[in-house]
């Protein structure tokens, strides 16, 4: 197997490698029994921004034809580090796609526009978003695991991603897991439901909710990979649902982000710099967009698309086809 992938250094400071051993390789794959040879495509790279250790990684060759760039700063910068949360700050992440395409009622999407304008600590969380943000970090890793029993996959492990075309690298995302590096691989996204503030009473979803599709999506475009597995994990038992690379849906919500981030945001951050806060606040955006209404009803549709693929009861699991 031959894998090529460009990645664009943070640093200003850089390294050029021709070609990479595999114990190096092994802080950016991580697959199982591997016996093909497959380039990945050539047409597009994946930008890989920080990354935390994998856990196993297979022998791989390195195709000397496609250099490496590399960061020379410390790539093992974990998730929810000082590292990690400055690097998300000046990008408009996947998991607040939601929330900038207007899903929430009240004051939420301009509440996200405020932090990113004026650079608002976005940590500071009423004290139940808070909680449900613990119980999900607190049980990450036991659900990753339980995923991977349930499954017999391995995951592999990633800070912070940006996507590979420069006119778009003001998205990221923060995948949970990443699930092989061919042209096949897949993403593993981890939700550990809070229940309300009852989350040892909780039950895994029996459908995939549709206020998550725009994160999905969203991961596989900055990504290039064309499907997630969405893994809800819950004290009693848990689901796993397969969401496939959608691209017409992605072209909507694009439009709507994008006009958030460039005709919302930007010109607010300019704004402040000359005129202060009085004349950022023009720029904030209403609650909805003239098109919420229609991506709300299409993540609906996409959600009740999902296949469940498996669904785990009391430790009794059932597969589905």
């Amino acid at each position: 197997m031959v894998c090529q992938f460009n990645f664009r250094a943070i640093a200003t400071v850089s390294l050029r490698f021709p070609a990479m051993n595999n114990a190096y390789l092994s802080r950016y794959c991580s697959i199982p029994h591997i016996a093909a040879a497959t380039p990945l495509p050539s047409n597009r790279s994946i930008v890989f921004e920080l990354f935390r250790s994998f856990s196993t990684c297979s022998p791989l060759v390195v195709a000397t034809s496609s250099p490496f760039i590399i960061n020379n700063s410390p790539s093992d910068t974990t998730q929810r580090s000082e590292e990690w949360f400055a690097l998300r700050k000046d990008k408009l992440t996947t998991s607040t796609f939601s929330t900038a395409l207007g899903f929430w009622k009240g004051t939420r999407r301009a509440e996200l526009w405020s932090e990113k304008v004026f650079a608002s600590d976005s940590r500071i969380l009423e004290a139940s978003a808070k909680r449900a943000m613990e119980w999900g970090v607190l049980n990450e890793t036991l659900a990753i695991e339980r995923y991977k029993s349930i499954t017999g996959r391995d995951v592999g492990f990633m800070g912070f991603a940006i996507h590979a075309e420069q006119r778009f690298d003001w998205m990221g995302a923060s995948p949970d897991g990443l699930l092989s590096c061919t042209h096949e691989a897949g993403i593993l996204e981890v939700k550990c439901p809070y229940n309300k503030g009852k989350p040892e009473l909780a039950l895994p979803w029996s459908k995939m909710p549709f206020y998550y599709m725009p994160q999905i999506q969203g991961q596989m475009e900055i990504m290039d990979r064309e499907w997630v597995d969405l893994y809800c994990w819950t004290p009693n038992g848990s689901t796993i649902f397969r969401v496939c690379r959608e691209r017409g849906y992605w072209e909507l919500i694009h439009g709507i982000l994008r006009e958030f981030w460039w005709e919302n945001v930007i010109p607010a951050r300019e704004a402040l710099l000359v005129g202060g806060e009085e004349a950022a606040n023009y720029y904030k955006p209403a609650p909805v967009h003239k098109q919420t209404g229609l991506v709300i009803s299409k993540s609906i549709r996409l959600a009740d698309e999902a296949k469940l693929l498996c669904k785990e009861i009391a430790g009794h699991i059932e597969f589905f086809t």
